[in-house]
Formats: structure tokens, C-alpha cells, sequence
């Protein structure tokens, strides 16, 4: 009920003025017209209404004055029935008969005979009318009469010493009769009062019902409006790919999109205005107790751990939500994981950072290469000479062998910076694991390591240059074989991904890689062996790049280190 009448008050706020004064601008005249019409018809009908009951007086006064035929009227008997009249009926307020010259006759009020009276009408004119006349006039004394008057015929009249028989054509005595207007009046005041209340009645109902028309019609376009608007709110939040989730004053979950369920793992279904903290990352409490303390909003990249031990970067804002009236609602918190970012953004740093290496390698190996050459001729030189002692020509054989060594490295530094050419065919990725896995074999037995391969039935195919793919499987075998004590287990499997890639995992039970050097064994001449060069991995990870694929490396101290390369793939071929 309160939110309904909130409604309505916002629904009434937001009606425009406009609307409310044009119609009071088209129905004030209109109720005012209709009431002025409605007065004027109580107002004639009242009049016509005294006028038929004033004629109708004067007809029965005539009448009466007829029925005596043969008798003679004086002053007295005129005087006596016209009093007998005005007193019959209490509608009439006095009743006059006066001559041609206005003289009163007869009068209700015996008092004012032989005054004057009717001298401001045109009573000859009067006089020879027929037809009775009325007229609507305030007496002296204030009193608001309605008077009829007509022509009286005075074949029987007789008045001592005054000629009233006029020209013989014309009547000579006028009846005046003044009805009272007092009860028809308040008939008549009554009637106006409900005239102007039914239209005032009619003006608010007129009134009200377009208002109500505009207001439902406002109503249902809002309605609508607000549908088409949730509609699209809901679609945008949830297809959003930032991850949204809101929760309520009682820190209850109000909203979550899909992007949100996924990272977090909480169904909107099963938890909707329930308690979700307990599923929320710590880091995430913390930003709330913050946001209590400050009330401004964070905005921040946080490492989250999540209940299924997962652990993101996250590019978060929060924010505590307040509304005018009702105050503080909520917490607001978006979110998106930047993990493939950062891994993407330290990728390209290593990949600008190995190009710059490479140019400035290819430049170094190639002025150290010409000397090289010189003190090997020297050192061969010197070998030959001195054959006749030994100690001598022992010296001058490790300075060639030194000297093949490092030409072994400027030739892997000039693979590693020059541009790497690729023959690339679809090859069986089955027979060249096997293929290299027999080349290491004699070296496995000679440590005591175990060779295990797990090679699906059906031939997985990819579009690869063979040397250089053998090249990446051997590299990675022998540093297997360096990590791992005499004895240990080299696992190789390969299998499909399911998303349109091959992927050969390369396992060893080793020593493992240190947590600190994980993100630096691609780079050159990064190496934590004594005789290493540094330039294997970096070479792998060059060669997997140019086949379209990507390598990962997952170690833990201890307990040995797992490389897996993701190739694209061709659908595995019937003739394979």
C-alpha cells in the first residue's frame, strides 16, 4: 500500500501544469456557458409561470364581475370583492383599479383610494388592449414585484359622478394585480443554487475524467516505457561482459549477471535475497568494511582467491548505492578478470623484449664468429706442432673444443634472432612423439628414467614444420632428463583440447622450477643450470609461436614440472 501511494504521488507530481490548466481552460467555459443557460431557463420559466397565474386572476376577477348581470357595481361592492380577492389568495400581494387618469378606484389597501397610480405606464394604450400585459419592477419600499395589469369592461361598473364608460369603445378602468415573488423566488434561488452546484458538480467530474483519461494513457505509455527499459536494463546486464553483482542493505544478493555467476559461482536462483558473504573472496569483505569506513567508491586491480581455489586478477570498482528518500541501499561491485590481459601484456613486453635481444645477438654473433674461426686455426695450429708434447697439444685440444662450443652458441643465438622460416605439412602428431621418444631412449635407459606415452587411437593431425616440432620435443625431453636425478618418470601425452587444438603435455618428476624464475624462462640466456646456455626454451617457445600455438609451463618445487604446447589441428583423416 505504501508503494502504491508513493506511486501515485510520483505519478500526480509528474503531471504536467500545462495539461491541468488547459483543461480547466476548456471546461471553465464551457460548465459556465451551461449554467448561465441552465439560470436563464429557471428565470423564464418562473416568469412565464407568474405571468399564467396573474392572468389567470384577472380572468376570474372578470368573471366574478360578470355574474351579476342586471346589477349595478358601485365603488363599495368593487371595493369589497376586489379585498375578498387579494385576501382568497395569498399569492397576491395587493390587487389596483384605477381610471384612464391613473386614479385609484379600488385597492386592496383601502387607505391610497383616489391616490395616483400606473402614471409612468401608457395606460390609454393599455386600455385598449385586449390582451393582458405584466411587468417586473422594485417598488418604492424595496420589494421586488411582479405585476399584470389588463383592461377591465365596465358595462356594470358604476361610479357616482365620474364618467368611466370612455368613448363607448374603450374600456375605462384598469386592473393591476402584484403576486407575491417571495416563494417563488426561493424556488427560483433554489433551483439557481442547483443549477451552479450540479455544474460545478459537473465541471470536477469533466474535470476529474480527462485528467483520468490523460493520466491512464500517461500511465500506460509509462508502463510500457518502463517494460521496454527493464527489458533492455536486464539484456544489457546480463550480456555485459564485466561481471555485475549487487547486494542489499542486509548485504543479501539482489542482482548478479551472468558474467558474475560464472566467476563466482553463485546461481541468482538459489541464492537470490539470500546471505552470500561466506561465498564472497576475503579481499572482497574487506572492500565493504572500506567502504562503510569512507563511503566513496574503489576502484582497483585485486588478486582474488575464490572458493574453488581459483585465484584472478580482477580490475574491480565498488561502490555503496544511496537513494534521495529512502537512503543507503546497497552495494554495487563490477568486476573483470584480467588474467588473460596481464598474461597477454607480459607476453607482448617478452616478445618485444626477445626482439630487441635477438637484433642485438645477431650483431654480437656475427663479429665474434670471424675471431672465433682465427683461434680455432691457431689452436689446430698449435695442436699439430706440438704432437710431440702431449701437455701441449692437451691445452691447445681444449681450446678447440672450447672454441666448437662457442660456435655451438652463436649458431643457437643466430637461430634465436634471425628469421625463423617454417616448412610446415600436415603430419601425424602420434608418429613424431613416438619418433622422437625412441631418439632419447638409449640416454633414458643410461639414467634410470622411465618413459611413459599416452597416444590416443585415432591420429591427431596438424599442419607442422617436422624438424623444428622434433627439435621443440627433444629440448624439452632433455631438460626433463637434467631436472630429474638418476631416475625419475618422463610422461608424454597427447590428446584434443576440444576447442579445435592438439595438446601434448611433456611431464617430469623433477627438482621442479623455483616460483620466482617461472616467468623468466623464456627469456635468453635465462638458465639455472651450470652448463646451460639459456637460449632452449626461449628457441621452443619462438618455434611454437610461429606453428599458431601457445606453450604453458606448471611446475612446483619438489615435485617436477609439466610443459604443455596447444597446436591448431586438421580433423583427423580415414587414410591416416
Amino acid at each position: 500500500m505504501g508503494a502504491m501511494k508513493k506511486n501515485l504521488h510520483s505519478f500526480w507530481f509528474n503531471v504536467s501544469p500545462w495539461v491541468i490548466l488547459g483543461t480547466l481552460i476548456i471546461l471553465a467555459p464551457l460548465l459556465a456557458v451551461m449554467t448561465i443557460q441552465g439560470v436563464d431557463r429557471q428565470k423564464s420559466f418562473v416568469i412565464e409561470l407568474l405571468r399564467e397565474k396573474g392572468f389567470a386572476m384577472i380572468r376570474s376577477f372578470e368573471a366574478g364581475t360578470r355574474t351579476g348581470l342586471g346589477t349595478v357595481w358601485s365603488p363599495f361592492h368593487l371595493q369589497k370583492f376586489l379585498i375578498e380577492n387579494s385576501v382568497q389568495s395569498a399569492d397576491i400581494d395587493y390587487m389596483v383599479i384605477t381610471d384612464l387618469d391613473g386614479t385609484i378606484i379600488a385597492d386592496s389597501d383601502p387607505s391610497v383610494i383616489g391616490e395616483k397610480y400606473g402614471r409612468d405606464l401608457p395606460l390609454g394604450k393599455i386600455a385598449g388592449e385586449s390582451a393582458p400585459g405584466w411587468r417586473q419592477f422594485v417598488r418604492s419600499d424595496g420589494a421586488d414585484t411582479f405585476e399584470v395589469y389588463k383592461a377591465l369592461a365596465t358595462d356594470n361598473i358604476v361610479i357616482p359622478g365620474r364618467d368611466i364608460s370612455g368613448d363607448g369603445k374603450t374600456p375605462a378602468l384598469i386592473l393591476f394585480i402584484g403576486l407575491d415573488t417571495g416563494p417563488l423566488a426561493e424556488t427560483k434561488n433554489a433551483d439557481v443554487r442547483h443549477t451552479i452546484w450540479m455544474g460545478i458538480f459537473l465541471f470536477f467530474l469533466g474535470f476529474s475524467g480527462i485528467i483520468s483519461l490523460i493520466l491512464a494513457q500517461a500511465y500506460r505509455s509509462s508502463e510500457s516505457s518502463l517494460a521496454r527499459i527493464k527489458v533492455l536494463s536486464g539484456t544489457i546486464i546480463d550480456k555485459m561482459p564485466i561481471g555485475l553483482l549487487l547486494l542489499d542493505s542486509r548485504k543479501n544478493l539482489a542482482t548478479i549477471n551472468r558474467a558474475g555467476e560464472d566467476l563466482l559461482s553463485i546461481s541468482p536462483k538459489a541464492f537470490l535475497g539470500k546471505a552470500v558473504m561466506d561465498r564472497l573472496p576475503r579481499s572482497w569483505q574487506d572492500l565493504i568494511v572500506e567502504l562503510d569506513r569512507t563511503g566513496v567508491a574503489i576502484e582497483k586491480e585485486m588478486d582474488c582467491t575464490f572458493g574453488s581455489g581459483k585465484t584472478a586478477s580482477l580490475d574491480m570498482v565498488a561502490t555503496a548505492l544511496s537513494e534521495e528518500k529512502e537512503g543507503f541501499i546497497g552495494y554495487l561491485f563490477l568486476f573483470r578478470d584480467m588474467t588473460e590481459m596481464i598474461l597477454l601484456r607480459k607476453e607482448m613486453a617478452r616478445n618485444q623484449r626477445l626482439a630487441s635481444l635477438g637484433s642485438l645477438a645477431a650483431g654480437i654473433a656475427h663479429e665474434i664468429r670471424n675471431p672465433l674461426s682465427s683461434i680455432k686455426g691457431f689452436a689446430t695450429y698449435f695442436k699439430e706442432k706440438y704432437r710431440d708434447k702431449p701437455e701441449d697439444g692437451e691445452i691447445a685440444g681444449i681450446l678447440i673444443e672450447e672454441v666448437e662450443r662457442l660456435n655451438r652458441v652463436i649458431g643457437q643465438l643466430l637461430d634465436f634472432a634471425r628469421p625463423m622460416t617454417m616448412n610446415r605439412q600436415y603430419r601425424s602428431l602420434s608418429t613424431l612423439i613416438d619418433h622422437t621418444l625412441k631418439m632419447i631412449q638409449s640416454q633414458a635407459t643410461a639414467k634410470n628414467i622411465l618413459i611413459e606415452k599416452d597416444l590416443p587411437e585415432n591420429k591427431l593431425s596438424a599442419s607442422i614444420d617436422e624438424d623444428r616440432m622434433a627439435q621443440v620435443l627433444l629440448n624439452l625431453y632433455l631438460n626433463a632428463f637434467d631436472a630429474m636425478a638418476p631416475g625419475g618418470t618422463l610422461k608424454v601425452s597427447l590428446s584434443s583440447s576440444g576447442n579445435g587444438a592438439a595438446q601434448i603435455s611433456v611431464s617430469d618428476t623433477g627438482r621442479g622450477i623455483h616460483k620466482k624464475d617461472l616467468p623468466h624462462v623464456y627469456d635468453p640466456y635465462f638458465t639455472t643450470k651450470s652448463s646451460g646456455t639459456g637460449l632452449g626454451l626461449a628457441i621452443v617457445h619462438r618455434i611454437i609461436e610461429a606453428h599458431d600455438g601457445r606453450i604453458d609451463i606448471t611446475s612446483e618445487e619438489g615435485k617436477g614440472t609439466t610443459v604443455t604446447l596447444l597446436l591448431p589441428v586438421e580433423k583427423p583423416s580415414e587414410s591416416s
